[in-house]
């Protein structure tokens, strides 16, 4: 698969930032709420779906796009949401079992987006560079492993790009390019302290203090994503652990200059 196949979704599309309680909303019998909710939850969590479906059934783009807002419309007009249980596990592998379900009723769900049931569904405005973290893997043989890539690449993304716009607006721009051109960048060409402090003119432990400071800011934003993407309070400890644990060591730990 290619990243630049696709031209699904937008800028900032995923997990966006509501005042509806999307888990709540999907379990509310106000046809309002709950359609405010699903509109979310498509927001949501469209990427790792995509992902799946075509790494699953070996489809091309356009495809993959067509069962997507299938696999959305399926989902619009059954009642399986509403069997969500947050208290059971998270809403990411709920939505993973659902998928694995969705195989038996593709070809009508097809058929039924084909004859026009659910064109405002999903935006399909994105540019392709969007994809290039959650397609980029050759070994995208197994569609659970990269449905997980995709949510777990979603969420660290948005909370990077949370981070940089409050540190623009509140004039901490230079702290977060100091935290760019450390933590985010690749260990082979990774700059040291010493480098740091020359380029941003300031002292080795100021560089070792903003770099503290922003990893925390980046902690709790990726806390926040979790929350606005439905993980609930007695599952976000096991996804916390989910995401750190597989975007490796060095993020979850931050690189450490040895001295």
């Amino acid at each position: 698969m290619r990243a630049d196949e696709t031209n699904m979704g937008g800028p900032d599309r995923a997990f966006l930032e509501t005042a509806t309680d999307m888990v709540a909303g999907l379990h509310s019998p106000d046809p309002l709420r709950y359609t405010s909710a699903f509109d979310v939850f498509c927001k949501n969590y469209w990427k790792p779906a995509y992902v799946y479906i075509r790494s699953a059934w070996a489809k091309g783009n356009e495809d993959a796009k067509d069962l997507t807002q299938a696999f959305f419309l399926w989902l619009s007009e059954n009642d399986a949401l509403k069997k969500f249980e947050p208290d059971r596990g998270s809403l990411r592998r709920y939505l993973r079992v659902l998928l694995r379900s969705f195989v038996g009723h593709r070809e009508d769900a097809l058929g039924r987006l084909k004859r026009g049931g659910a064109s405002t569904l999903l935006s399909l405005d994105a540019g392709p560079a969007e994809f290039d973290a959650i397609l980029s893997d050759p070994r995208s043989t197994d569609p659970e492993a990269a449905y997980d890539r995709a949510w777990r690449s979603t969420v660290i993304l948005q909370a990077i790009g949370r981070l940089s716009r409050r540190c623009a607006t509140e004039g901490r721009i230079d702290s977060y390019r100091l935290f760019e051109n450390y933590d985010l960048m690749p260990e082979a060409v990774r700059p040291t302290y010493k480098d740091l402090a020359a380029r941003y003119r300031v002292e080795e432990a100021e560089v070792k203090k903003r770099l503290l400071a922003m990893r925390e800011e980046l902690r709790a934003e990726i806390h926040a994503e979790l929350t606005r993407c439905g993980v609930g309070d007695g599952d976000i400890d096991c996804e916390w652990s989910f995401i750190f644990e597989s975007w490796g060591g060095s993020r979850a730990e931050p690189a450490r200059e040895v001295p």
